[in-house]
């Protein structure tokens, strides 16, 4: 049975076919490398809100209990932990954390810490994150966080 020149030029030559995966294959993996990227900037900024809401949530404590607490800050370990709630928070790899905090007495653990008047020992971290930079300041005076993006 003959073939004629339409049945011929129907379809698509096997060139075309594994051009067309090639570029499909390219946007998936930019795709893919998007989602991760946005997804790690999700979790970085769910960190320093989750961070920023620590400092807060002690600061309440103290006031309700009367009594003194406090928002640790282990450097080595990379984490934020209130123990009084038993809450952890740790820094998110490839975050920096510089942190400004008065000096801890008799080898504590440095942190921030909030007395039954609302007032702290005040403080300032520093995070950086792919070339962003964040800060959290504590006001020494009335206890306050306030955050911002550099």
């Amino acid at each position: 049975m003959p073939i004629s020149q339409a049945d011929r030029e129907a379809g698509f030559t096997l060139l075309e076919l594994l051009a067309v995966l090639a570029i499909l294959a390219l946007t998936a993996s930019a795709v893919i490398y998007g989602g991760q990227r946005s997804g790690e900037s999700a979790r970085v900024r769910a960190f320093l809100i989750n961070a920023e809401a620590m400092f807060r949530d002690a600061r309440t404590a103290a006031i309700e209990s009367q009594k003194e607490t406090a928002v640790l800050i282990e450097a080595d370990g990379r984490r934020l932990s209130f123990p009084a709630a038993e809450r952890v928070l740790d820094v998110p790899k490839g975050v920096s954390l510089d942190a400004k905090v008065a000096a801890a007495a008799g080898g504590e653990t440095p942190g921030v810490r909030f007395f039954p008047s609302g007032s702290s020992s005040g403080g300032e971290l520093s995070f950086a994150f792919r070339g962003r930079s964040y800060q959290l300041r504590i006001n020494w005076l009335t206890g306050r966080t306030h955050a911002e993006t550099l």
